[in-house]
């Protein structure tokens, strides 16, 4: 519906501007109640540390002993905060930052991170010395990841949009983008699969680290409007796009390959 509705802003901008700002206005609406609903609970339970508390309550029991990976919510990187290090989450982000950091060739400047969850990889590259900028559609995980920053005092930007929307039928100009387990999402649908190529054209950048997904040939993904394998999704990326190198440069934590994309 989302698209649907951004299909028709950017075919006629005059009936479509009022749908987009009612849509947005209903989002705004949603993401408040969640969060004064979480804000709520986390006063309710014992303690001081309200963050650790709220971050708890929205990954469902976190901390519980019984807790078993597909039962509940983890968070999907490592918190960057010294308070909170010893909850757990889905993946090691450690490794996929050295291998990258090893593979830059931009020595600062500008870096989005597409899909950038509770900000990690912004936090490691705002410390190496990066302008920052952390795309999250997710609004909730935008709330905690400003919250993250602040207690961190860092000065990241933190865009609560889908990367669709970001900056809209503009080019997207920035030294490095990361795009790590995230585009592969967008092969699912037909709607969202034209989207990617309309986003691939519009991003301009000295690098770009993608990160793919498992691909079994004999299992592929089901329902899926475009089935590709790591290699064949970078193909599709480069004919779509600026980028017309790539070289691959390892595999994450649970072996997911990651490419370094150049024009």
């Amino acid at each position: 519906m989302r698209n649907f509705i951004f299909d028709i802003y950017d075919k006629a901008p005059l009936i479509g501007r009022p749908l987009v700002a009612f849509w947005n206005f209903l989002d705004d609406v949603k993401s408040e109640i969640e969060k004064r609903t979480l804000q709520l609970k986390a006063r309710l339970m014992p303690g001081d540390d309200t963050l650790r508390k709220e971050l708890e309550i929205f990954f469902k029991g976190i901390k519980d002993k019984d807790f078993k990976e597909g039962n509940a919510y983890q968070p999907y990187q490592p918190i960057i905060n010294s308070g909170l290090k010893d909850l757990p989450f889905l993946k090691e982000g450690e490794v996929r930052f050295k291998i990258i950091k090893e593979n830059f060739s931009a020595p600062k400047g500008t870096l989005l991170d597409i899909g950038a969850n509770l900000g990690y990889f912004c936090h490691k590259f705002e410390d190496e010395g990066f302008d920052c900028y952390a795309v999250e559609a997710n609004r909730m995980l935008c709330y905690f990841m400003e919250k993250l920053r602040r207690a961190e005092h860092k000065k990241f930007k933190v865009i609560s949009q889908s990367i669709f929307d970001y900056k809209r039928n503009k080019d997207l100009v920035f030294d490095v983008v990361l795009a790590l387990s995230v585009l592969h999402n967008f092969l699912q649908r037909k709607d969202t699969y034209f989207g990617l190529i309309k986003l691939l054209k519009r991003l301009k950048a000295q690098e770009l680290f993608l990160e793919t997904y498992f691909f079994d040939p004999s299992n592929p993904p089901k329902n899926y409007y475009k089935n590709y394998t790591p290699d064949e999704f970078v193909s599709f990326i480069i004919e779509n796009s600026s980028f017309k190198k790539a070289e691959f440069i390892g595999k994450s934590e649970q072996g997911r390959p990651i490419y370094k994309l150049t024009p």
